[in-house]
């Protein structure tokens, strides 16, 4: 079985019509899918997380919108292997939250694509045509998608046992997890 590196899960709410390629206000669209008492705590975990993880300059502001697109480029860059996946992946999560860039705009993507060195027509080729990548998506959603409620959305397994951590979490939570499975000892 080869091993999920990450798995999708689309953002999701009422987007207006025009919203499908600039995107909505960030901010608004949070308070609306989470309410504004669930919020606080949610970004101070996502900040909290971000700052350990050396990444600077977390924002709340700018848009977001619908994610498919990028996710479908995100299914594609991990056929150009892991690495290519992970760098466009940590492209985009800069993208939206130090920079406040919309994740559904299409010269986000394709500056995301080009920094993590994805071939540049396929990228093209693949946000041109609507169905590409979908297929593959939609297996790995229909595996993934059962109680996921937010992203990152990240399962741990080890072929027998299962973990999974939904929204931010600090680096001592995948830790934790890591020792339990016998994958990081404690020294």
């Amino acid at each position: 079985m080869r091993p999920e590196v990450w798995s999708k899960g689309i953002a999701s709410g009422e987007f207006p019509e025009d919203a499908k390629t600039k995107g909505i206000v960030k901010l608004k669209y949070y308070i609306n899918k989470f309410g504004a008492h669930s919020l606080p705590p949610m970004l101070q975990r996502l900040e909290g997380a971000m700052n350990a993880s050396g990444i600077d300059g977390f924002s709340m502001g700018g848009n977001t919108g619908p994610s498919l697109d990028g996710h479908r480029l995100a299914t594609y860059a991990e056929k150009e292997g892991p690495e290519k996946q992970t760098a466009f992946m940590e492209q985009i999560f800069r993208a939206y939250f130090c920079e406040e860039k919309t994740p559904c705009d299409r010269e986000v993507l394709l500056e995301a694509a080009k920094a993590a060195g994805l071939d540049m027509d396929n990228a093209r080729e693949v946000l041109d045509n609507p169905v590409l990548e979908l297929g593959e998506m939609n297996d790995q959603l229909q595996r993934y998608s059962r109680g996921v409620n937010g992203v990152p959305y990240f399962i741990v397994s080890d072929g027998t046992r299962r973990v999974k951590l939904s929204g931010a979490q600090p680096p001592e939570q995948f830790l934790e997890v890591l020792e339990g499975f016998g994958i990081v000892n404690d020294a």
